[in-house]
């Protein structure tokens, strides 16, 4: 439950742009008497609040002298050197298209947004995923992300899929969350179809193109993010809605025991031992690709118990490999 504190914090960062009381409101997912005490309690602040008319409503926004400044000189500037140049030169039309593009990327109130912003981590410290990773994100975008994850804030991303000959995407989304999934990194977040389908989409983060925080606010959860929902049934990366299904592993080799007996599932293995005392895991999970490659990789260490098509799956991989390497 997030404290009176938290939630002032979060509606100064929704207030970098004009909101009614109506707007915070439902961004906040609260009531308009609410709003009221937490912008009469912003009042008492020196951050900047002001209230104007507009169109009948009254808007609220955080605004300091210094930020204003900042971008109306710089944009004045550029409106002069505009007014100089000649519509029927090649170049000064090319040049008025540019800084008409520079001035439109100003369209901010915040210093910092002009700045490049990066995560420091200590230099000792070092992430060596092996080989076959795919954990290449920068730490310039891993911020922006996170950054629109703690104002609250929509984003507009260009995104490209996995899957080879596919075209990149733009897409605005609500992040949600980053997490670090067996050795990479996904944006969870949620799109168009989420108040549809409550189904939170994975976005590998290398694969986005490029990132920009919009002024459009991001839905309020109603209850917190729990990654271990939102992965439940699942054995790897993959988050299907395939249903789940009941997998019985007898496990031989003790390598393996500790490796079961130190990982996390959700829903939590069940453990039993057969008569010879060696260990039965039980799992409660979907049919994934992943799941099937790592348990075809291990099946000199394990007997399938159920389900029974999975034990005629495996049973036929094995037959086709052996066909190809003797081809």
């Amino acid at each position: 439950m997030a404290t009176g504190y938290e939630k002032i914090s979060k509606i100064k960062c929704k207030l970098r742009v004009p909101m009614t009381v109506a707007m915070l409101a439902e961004a906040m997912d609260c009531g308009p008497r609410t709003i009221f005490r937490h912008l009469n309690a912003l009042e008492q602040e020196n951050c900047g609040l002001h209230k104007f008319k507009k169109n009948g409503e009254t808007f609220y926004v955080i605004q300091t002298e210094q930020k204003v400044d900042f971008n109306q000189k710089i944009v004045k500037q550029l409106e002069r050197l505009k007014k100089t140049m000649n519509d029927t030169t090649p170049l000064d039309l090319k040049n008025r298209k540019l800084i008409d593009s520079v001035i439109s990327s100003m369209q901010t109130t915040d210093p910092d947004g002009f700045k490049a912003e990066a995560i420091t981590l200590d230099p000792n410290y070092i992430m060596d995923y092996g080989p076959f990773c795919d954990h290449k994100a920068q730490d310039c975008m891993v911020s922006k992300l996170l950054s629109a994850i703690r104002e609250g804030f929509k984003i507009r991303i260009v995104y490209r899929s996995t899957n080879e000959g596919t075209e990149k995407e733009t897409k605005e989304v609500c992040p949600i969350k980053l997490v670090m999934r067996v050795d990479t990194l996904y944006l969870i977040a949620a799109d168009e179809t989420y108040a549809e389908t409550h189904v939170f989409k994975n976005y590998l983060v290398e694969n986005i193109m490029s990132v920009a925080q919009t002024n459009n606010c991001a839905m309020t959860l109603r209850e917190p993010f729990c990654v271990y929902d939102h992965y439940k049934y699942a054995f790897g990366k993959y988050v299907s809605t395939d249903d789940p299904e009941t997998i019985s592993l007898v496990i031989k080799s003790g390598w393996l025991k500790t490796q079961f007996n130190k990982s996390r599932f959700s829903p939590p293995a069940e453990f039993a031992e057969d008569k010879d005392g060696n260990m039965i895991v039980t799992l409660k999970l979907r049919l994934t690709p992943d799941f099937k490659t790592w348990l075809f990789g291990v099946l000199p260490d394990v007997k399938i118990l159920k389900p029974e098509s999975l034990k005629t799956e495996m049973l036929e991989r094995l037959k086709n490999t052996l066909k190809e390497m003797k081809a």
